[in-house]
């Protein structure tokens, strides 16, 4: 690799990640004041709304957005991943990723970088630059590169923590302190580092909207909330979080200079969430799944106790044909051949069965009637490249996301589809996140209309002076560039490696988090 622009001094790049920041929140927050420094920012440059993949799960998503690549060709779909030729999940992380990162590549064309907060980069290849580990990551200590830094973060930015548990609190005023208090230690550090270091490429992610806004969707004010929200105690905490991060960003743009492009991105949007989806209901249904339930006993059936759920460990797989694991929506066919009690001959059966589950998941119907599921594809038709056997069969997308399944919580009651979550969401992840982007090399005066995250990559090569892969998925957003593009055939490789994240720490992040149901149910003994 070698700069597209050997001539031009490299331009430094900003960009700053704001997981789940949903256009239809900072749109009416730039107009009316109450998100200066971004507004500012898109008036110097642009703003449009950015598509992410389906589905829109920070692990793929992010992981597209830095390298460019389609999650077949990078191969991280989730926060748990199936091990191949087995029924059992392993933690998802940097170690199964495929391909060079966007400062992996900086890097190779001698550029330093600073990374903080990336969602599942851990654990990190040598990187030109500092790195600083996300969620995914147990804790600083030995994820950092260098990994003196760690030392370094907790004399200067004590109480710097990687993510902040939602379910640790019944108190919603200690929730929101300590993701406040996370947020102002993340600005902090970079600030610091950016000061401190000069990076030629600068990307920082915040988190705190995505946690915030699965906590309090549906009771805080919002745009178009009725009025009776205001008087909540903490009506304004989605506001607020927002508020918090505009202002990190205008010491990030006062510490960057006026010489520096400037991304502002999240990785999808946000709105209603309505409950838990068991797909597996929907099989065991149609008869192609089969779970080994305990007989109920005769005190529960006169009380009309529901009777309880089961977990993947409860399945009889000699009499399973299809099954549902992990978050959103995603089902795989129990094959012959790539399952180890596989029961469907690849081919014409599978093909027919495929259809048959696909005919009628979109049969479903919600609690206010209307269409449980607004589409079903094809994993083959969904993603491409050497790391599709690990796809799902099915991706199952519910409609408008407000159903979402839940790892550690697929099957549900006998008869049941739908459920209240099992933790305290009342937001979910939507398609549509943002862009903000300014700067040189930033067209500004137009809307570029709408964009893909898968992009994002390739349009920060451009911005740096770096000749863009013509081998990545993704390409230049030529409609915000007012650079020149340079390509080259070469493409960067990483081949995964690296130690996997240690299984009780991420399971208890994620179950911090709400992506992980525990203690509702049996025990979760074939997740993490």
């Amino acid at each position: 690799m070698k700069p597209a622009h050997p001539r031009r001094p490299a331009r430094p790049l900003l960009v700053i990640g704001w997981d789940a920041a949903t256009p239809e929140l900072v749109e009416p927050w730039m107009a009316d004041g109450t998100l200066p420094h971004l507004a500012t920012l898109a008036r110097r440059g642009t703003s449009c709304r950015l598509r992410s993949l389906i589905h829109p799960l920070s692990p793929a998503a992010w992981t597209s957005a830095f390298t460019g690549l389609n999650p077949g060709r990078h191969g991280v779909w989730d926060f748990g991943q199936r091990v191949p030729g087995s029924y059992e999940m392993e933690p998802a992380g940097a170690h199964l990723r495929s391909g060079a990162t966007l400062w992996d590549v900086a890097g190779e064309c001698g550029l330093r970088s600073v990374v903080i907060n990336v969602p599942l980069s851990s654990p990190a290849t040598e990187v030109k630059g500092l790195f600083v580990p996300g969620v995914g990551a147990a804790s600083l200590e030995g994820a950092t590169r260098p990994r003196s830094l760690a030392a370094r973060i907790e004399e200067e930015v004590p109480g710097y923590r990687i993510d902040a548990n939602a379910w640790a609190h019944l108190d919603p005023a200690a929730f929101l302190a300590e993701v406040e208090a996370m947020a102002v230690a993340r600005a902090a550090l970079a600030e610091r580092l950016l000061v401190s270091e000069r990076p030629d490429l600068m990307v920082c992610v915040f988190v705190s909207p995505d946690r915030i806004q699965h906590a309090f969707w549906k009771q805080v004010c919002l745009p178009w909330s009725p009025p009776d929200r205001a008087s909540w105690r903490f009506a304004d905490a989605v506001r607020d979080c927002y508020r918090q991060l505009d202002s990190a960003l205008g010491r990030l743009l006062e510490a960057a200079g006026p010489d520096a492009a400037v991304l502002v991105v999240s990785d999808h949007g946000f709105g209603d969430l309505d409950g838990d989806l068991f797909l597996n209901g929907a099989l065991e249904e149609m008869g192609l799944l089969t779970v080994r339930r305990p007989p109920r006993r005769l005190v529960d059936r006169l009380l009309r106790r529901p009777a309880p759920g089961a977990s993947l460990a409860d399945v009889d797989w000699p009499r399973t044909r299809a099954f549902s694991a992990g978050l959103f929506g995603n089902i795989w066919l129990n094959l012959r051949g790539r399952e180890p009690r596989g029961q469907v001959e690849p081919g014409p059966e599978a093909e027919e069965l495929l259809d048959r589950i696909t005919d009628r998941l979109l049969e479903l119907r919600a609690p206010d009637r209307g269409p449980l599921v607004r589409a079903v594809f094809r994993g083959a038709d969904l993603f491409w490249g050497d790391r599709c056997e690990a796809a799902p069969d099915l991706v199952v997308v519910p409609t408008d996301y407000r159903y979402m399944t839940r790892a550690g919580r697929e099957i549900g009651p006998p008869g049941q589809l739908v459920a209240e979550p099992a933790v305290r969401h009342t937001g979910n992840h939507r398609m549509d996140g943002i862009l903000v982007a300014g700067g040189p090399g930033v067209a500004g005066g137009h809307n570029p209309g709408l964009q893909r995250l898968l992009d994002l990559t390739p349009t920060a090569l451009a911005l740096l002076g770096i000749e863009v892969p013509r081998g990545l998925d993704g390409r230049p957003m030529t409609d915000l560039l007012s650079c020149e593009v340079g390509w080259t055939d070469e493409l960067p490789w990483r081949e995964p490696g690296g130690r996997a994240p240690d299984n009780a720490a991420l399971a208890s992040q994620l179950e911090g988090l709400g992506y992980l149901a525990r203690g509702d149910g049996p025990e979760v003994r074939d997740l993490l």
